[in-house]
């Protein structure tokens, strides 16, 4: 599953990731490609999504700043603990 530039806008992101998570099939990931900010600039910082996913019941297997060259954005990858 990815959730593509959209985290931020979720109004209760654990209750989302604990769902995503219980629908998930074995071994299967979440990635969540987001902007590092805040709310007022359409980002959220990836500390904060790391914490809720863990929280949900996620554990963080990968990160990579790959997603576009000014290194404001980052593609975290989860999977299920």
């Amino acid at each position: 599953m990815l959730l593509l530039k959209t985290y931020h806008e979720i109004a209760q992101p654990i209750r989302l990731l604990k769902r995503t998570c219980e629908a998930m099939r074995s071994g299967a990931l979440l990635g969540i490609i987001d902007r590092e900010g805040e709310d007022d600039d359409h980002g959220i910082g990836k500390k904060i999504v790391i914490k809720e996913a863990g929280t949900a019941g996620l554990t963080l297997v990968g990160e990579y700043d790959f997603v576009k060259a000014d290194n404001v954005d980052y593609f975290l990858v989860f999977r299920a603990k």
